[in-house]
């Protein structure tokens, strides 16, 4: 799979993006702090080598599989963001906050944050 010069791969259980860009050296890190305070992002397991190894979701994009419910969950998640990086004093947003990038998850409806990459420090 292609998207935005990146490729996709499955690896096992996990879903791998291969990048064609250096991420920050303390995004893996920063990211994990915050996904300990918002459960919802992705799962990230590591990044080496310009690929991101993450949790493999099986379900559609909410952009797919729209419902207001879904829609209020993902503006939740992204005020969790907003409230992390307040009480971290640090800006670490999601660019590319868009439909397209949160899952629901198939049998449970759980939403998930994906397209971790596009997290940066501004």
């Amino acid at each position: 799979m292609h998207e935005s010069g990146c490729t996709f791969s499955i690896e096992g259980d996990m879903f791998v993006k291969h990048l064609q860009w250096d991420i920050a050296d303390d995004w893996f890190s920063t990211y994990k702090k915050l996904r300990e305070f918002e459960p919802r992002l992705v799962e990230v397991y590591g990044y080496t080598d310009r690929k991101i190894y993450m949790q493999h979701i099986v379900g559609n994009t909410l952009l797919n599989s729209m419902s207001v419910h879904s829609y209020l969950e993902a503006c939740d998640i992204m005020k969790s963001i907003g409230l992390f990086c307040l009480h971290n004093n640090i800006t670490f947003i999601n660019h590319a906050t868009q439909l397209r990038n949160f899952m629901v998850e198939t049998g449970t409806n759980k939403v998930y944050m994906i397209d971790v990459d596009s997290f940066h420090h501004y």
